[in-house]
């Protein structure tokens, strides 16, 4: 099992979720975790991505994935690559820069070893290999990112409201558990004034 880096910014397009290695450049396919449970003795306990976890910018990094999977019944052996734990994706032309990779045993108990970043690794059923992608770095000053691409992230659970008034400077009206969250595009346009203001300041 491979922990994967999401894809970083671009001056033209926002990170790809897919974008697995250089060497990969987005043409990477998953197959189900149905499928992998039914084809291989394992199974999964989750496999998400971590919203508010891509480097902010005009154009942000992809959010990085968390994993989680062990066997179904007898002990296996997962050879484990995890590079990216050292330093995280830099971030240019004021983009924020992503987070690192990270991988974890974790025993029957609940215990996290945290792991290095190439490893052999016996585990029983019980026990999980915990991976975290690193994520995206951003492209470019988050104030200027369309608030109409910050709600899009939002709404997909990719950005967290939080971030989208901190970070990117965009307010909201409405709620997003009733499917009326939308950008409040004067409370936006003052709020963006204000932080530009005092970052000139």
């Amino acid at each position: 099992m491979s922990v994967e880096v999401a894809g970083t910014a671009s001056a033209k397009a926002d990170g790809w979720v897919t974008y697995g290695l250089p060497v990969v450049g987005g043409l990477m396919y998953r197959d189900s975790i149905e499928i992998d449970e039914l084809k291989h003795p394992m199974e999964f306990k989750y496999m998400r991505l971590i919203p508010g976890s891509g480097g902010a910018g005009r154009f942000r990094g992809a959010p990085g994935c968390d994993i989680a999977f062990g066997p179904k019944e007898h002990p296996i052996t997962v050879i484990y690559p995890c590079d990216g734990q050292h330093f995280p994706p830099k971030g240019v032309r004021g983009g924020t820069d992503g987070t690192c990779a990270e991988g974890w045993h974790v025993s029957a108990n609940g215990h996290e070893t945290k792991l290095p970043n190439v490893t052999q690794i016996d585990i029983k059923k019980g026990e999980l290999i915990r991976g975290v992608d690193a994520s995206g770095a951003g492209y470019g000053d988050p104030l200027q990112r369309d608030p109409r691409r910050v709600l899009h992230d939002v709404l997909e659970r990719w950005e967290t409201p939080e971030r989208a008034r901190d970070v990117y400077g965009v307010a909201f009206r409405g709620s997003i558990d009733d499917d009326t969250l939308a950008v409040d595009e004067a409370a936006t346009a003052a709020l963006r004034a204000t932080r530009t203001a005092s970052a000139t300041a």
